[in-house]
């Protein structure tokens, strides 16, 4: 007989004695799993989704030599400070920044054919080393000899691409009008490559201002603010470094909420499954008393009958983690906030998938333990009189 008990055939046994209650502790673990996963992936993609949006309105973090006057430089005076071109490359080869996607600029006020223009020198965007990154939107890269118009000076001077004009002297070709704005000083920017503007200005190897985009920075982050600003002078202690707070913070706090959102809606489904499983292995192990008083009292160790248990545990933990992650992913999907859905990558699914069984085991012991440790005689004496 006792060759016949094998623990294998014993937790089959004990699945076939408990088939409701199986299904309904599989049940928990799957939704629990595919939860996880569907909550991972969609706070994943609509923090990605925010990212592209706030990416697609542009820079974020103005960086400028000191002694700028922030209020002539509000008026469009950018006074006759300036800063090494070089400074672009020292942020950018910096890999613990807060910032990325760098573009040095010369930017001087002057009258272009009675009209009033910002010119702008840029060189093309500089990406933060050891990134790939698409440029931003606003990184305009222009050739040398030729202009890009804002939309209100090419309107005001009549000119299309194609068209010439007459810049402090020299004559450049229209390569773009850009789309309006409607933002100043950008719609009467003219932009050229930095270099011709070094050379019309009589500033080579000089820029007053960088543009870049400040990264994400640890949700639980107080002063984003100082701590941007702190990992730019740490860089290069002669500069300020001004966000765009309503911008910037923007993105933050969106990221803070969801975050929030995220940790609420796991707490409550960890603490409702494990609340599940516990009460449900209590049934079961109380349904199980008499049997186990009896296989205790035919000499069957312990150890035997706490592996039927936690065997089971294991069979509805696994398969129910597995259908769960997959579950999880395909619901993501369906809810997807991107075009192109960010999902978290396979070893998340992997570790679910391991720790999800654990789990199970962790809150179904206390009850199987605590049935044990009752006396055989004790447990087959329940209910008589």
């Amino acid at each position: 007989m006792r060759n016949q008990m094998t623990l294998a055939r014993l937790i089959v046994r004990e699945m076939q004695g408990s088939k409701v209650n199986t299904l309904l502790c599989f049940v928990v673990v799957t939704l629990a799993a595919g939860v996880f996963v569907a909550m991972t992936d969609i706070n994943m993609a609509s923090v990605d989704s925010t990212r592209v949006m706030m990416k697609n309105m542009g820079f974020n973090l103005l960086v400028t030599p000191q002694g700028v006057d922030p209020a002539r430089y509000q008026a469009l005076d950018f006074q006759d400070v300036d800063m090494p071109e070089e400074y672009v490359s020292k942020l950018s080869n910096n890999a613990v920044i807060l910032a990325q996607h760098f573009v040095g600029k010369y930017q001087k006020t002057i009258e272009l054919g009675g009209h009033t223009v910002v010119l702008t020198g840029v060189l093309a965007e500089v990406p933060r080393t050891g990134t790939e990154k698409t440029p931003m939107p606003t990184a305009y890269t222009v050739s040398r000899g030729q202009v890009f118009l804002g939309a209100a000076v090419a309107r005001a001077m009549g000119k299309t691409a194609g068209d010439k004009v007459m810049l402090l002297g020299r004559p450049f070709d229209v390569g773009r009008v850009l789309d309006e704005i409607g933002v100043m000083p950008e719609d009467i920017r003219v932009y050229a490559h930095l270099h011709d503007v070094q050379e019309l200005l009589g500033r080579p190897g000089r820029i007053n201002a960088i543009d870049a985009l400040a990264c994400q920075c640890p949700a639980a982050a107080k002063d984003i603010v100082g701590l941007i600003r702190k990992s730019i002078q740490d860089v290069l202690p002669d500069v300020n470094a001004q966000p765009y707070q309503s911008i910037l913070l923007a993105r933050h706090e969106q990221r803070v909420l969801m975050h929030r959102l995220e940790m609420a809606a796991l707490a409550i489904v960890i603490l409702g499954s494990a609340s599940a499983l516990w009460g449900l292995t209590y049934q079961n192990v109380a349904n199980r008393r008499h049997e186990i008083g009896v296989l205790r009292a035919l000499g069957v160790a312990d150890r035997k009958i706490y592996g039927v248990f936690l065997g089971k545990i294991l069979a509805y933990g696994v398969t129910g983690a597995v259908l769960g992650c997959w579950l999880g992913r395909i619901t993501s999907g369906w809810l997807s906030v991107t075009a192109s859905p960010v999902v978290a990558p396979m070893n998340m699914l992997v570790c679910v998938a391991i720790v999800t069984p654990l789990a199970c085991i962790v809150f179904g012991l206390p009850p199987i333990v605590s049935r044990l440790m009752q006396e055989p005689s004790d447990i087959l004496g329940e209910g008589t009189t």
